[in-house]
């Protein structure tokens, strides 16, 4: 092994990091996901907005699907674990990829959240093509989708 990558390797060791680190859908980077639905519940009392957030809840609704300049968006409720809260969940399936869900089912969702009356919605769930935003997903059943 190289002197570079020990030398990476022993630092992803005492942050307690994966040695895999950036690499896209191992277990290793699904097993790191942590919900924070305090931090969404706060951002919602503050009517606070584009917060990076990880969300753990049921789905309770799915609802149509919507079409916009910015592609087509599959769209749930999602009712938060601990808060009594729900958030629209978009997920642009023009972008990303369209997960199969059922009411019922438990996901954790990771996108920017953005206050409103309602609850609040989490959108890019998605990767980002262009770069310019942090790629979200939506996690269901140990799979992720981006």
């Amino acid at each position: 092994m190289h002197q570079a990558a020990r030398s990476l390797l022993a630092l992803a060791i005492v942050l307690g990091l994966p040695a895999c680190a950036g690499t896209a859908n191992t277990s290793a980077t699904v097993a790191q996901a942590s919900p924070d639905n305090a931090a969404i519940a706060i951002a919602f009392a503050g009517h606070r907005s584009r917060i990076e957030v990880t969300a753990l809840g049921r789905i309770v609704r799915v609802l149509t699907d919507e079409a916009s300049e910015a592609g087509t968006h599959q769209r749930f409720i999602l009712a938060l674990t601990g808060p009594t809260q729900t958030v629209l969940v978009t997920n642009n399936v023009s972008i990303g990829r369209r997960v199969p869900i059922a009411v019922g089912d438990t996901v954790l969702v990771h996108g920017e959240y953005v206050w409103n009356t309602e609850g609040g919605l989490v959108h890019f769930t998605h990767h980002d093509p262009q770069r310019t935003h942090e790629g979200g997903w939506i996690e269901r059943d140990g799979i992720r989708y981006e």
